[in-house]
């Protein structure tokens, strides 16, 4: 009778990635989140933890794009119940603040570093991750706090942070403990500003007259009661009419103080302009802020530009 056939287990690839190598390989990234600042995805070439990248301008109302991607800090667990270490690095697509995203790589059995895939990013009403708050527990449990606001540079906004859970399951991550809403607070608002064109039509005095609509949208946050609509009118173009809130001077633009939308909706504001017959149809902006100023958890979506 023949022995048995034994056959060795085949090894466990080692996930644990030092610091040095990972911040000087090629990484496969997530796609970053549509809501937030824009960067490009897939095999990136990083060099002492960052990818430099060059300028590029977008729409005015769209979210920027990133001047670099870095390494923002690494730590390490056993995620997938292997029974080796994976590698976790929060990674960020910034101009100052930005968008984050937390990754867990590993390695493949040619060892080769392969992306695992992402834990959770900055999108809807989490806005910023703690880059020192990666912890893996011996179970596995991925833990990250989560914030509602990013401060950039002098701001001192007070923030909501939670700790959440994450777990691999079924080949992706997911949120099994922390909470999963962020409590609307009293120093955050996320509000959208849009608007259309302004077509004019020829008077009989030299004049071209229009309308502009602006609409404000209330999306999650604190509610602003008042908020402030700042604009700058391109030459020639003057407000017309009687129907203007009372009006602020500021620089060559003015400002008006409106009521805020309904909270968790839609509220729509009319502006009377003229042009004089002889001048070049231009562009108008607007911004709105709430007044008083609540900070926004989006900032860039709080500017339009009109055609005339």
């Amino acid at each position: 009778m023949s022995a048995p056939v034994v056959t060795a287990p085949t090894p466990v690839p080692n996930g644990h990635i030092d610091a040095a190598t990972l911040r000087n390989a090629t990484l496969d990234i997530p796609a970053w989140p549509a809501d937030n600042v824009q960067g490009p995805s897939g095999a990136l070439r990083f060099r002492d933890g960052e990818v430099v990248l060059d300028e590029q301008q977008v729409p005015s109302g769209q979210p920027p794009h990133a001047a670099v991607i870095l390494i923002l800090s690494v730590t390490y667990g056993d995620v997938d119940g292997d029974g080796s270490d994976e590698t976790i690095a929060v990674v960020g697509c910034l101009i100052e603040g930005g968008a984050k995203q937390v990754i867990a790589f590993d390695r493949d059995a040619s060892g080769k570093i392969v992306t695992l895939g992402r834990i959770t990013g900055t999108t809807g009403t989490v806005r910023d991750i703690r880059d020192d708050s990666p912890r893996v527990a011996r179970d596995g449990l991925v833990t990250v706090r989560v914030g509602d606001y990013q401060r950039c540079c002098a701001d001192r906004t007070p923030q909501i942070w939670q700790k959440r859970g994450y777990r691999w399951r079924n080949g992706a991550f997911e949120q099994v403990s922390g909470p999963t809403r962020m409590p609307a607070g009293t120093h955050v608002t996320e509000t959208r500003l849009t608007t259309s064109g302004v077509k004019l039509t020829t008077g009989d005095d030299g004049y071209r007259y229009g309308t502009l609509s602006v609409q404000v949208e209330h999306l999650w946050g604190a509610h602003p009661e008042k908020l402030a609509l700042s604009f700058g009118l391109p030459a020639g173009v003057e407000r017309s009419g009687s129907g203007w809130p009372a009006v602020t001077k500021a620089g060559d633009g003015f400002t008006v103080t409106v009521d805020g939308p309904p909270a968790g909706a839609t509220a729509t504001y009319r502006f009377a302009f003229r042009q004089r017959n002889v001048t070049t149809p231009g562009e108008l902006t607007v911004d709105e802020s709430a007044s008083p100023l609540i900070s926004e958890a989006i900032p860039w979506n709080n500017t339009v530009t009109a055609k005339f």
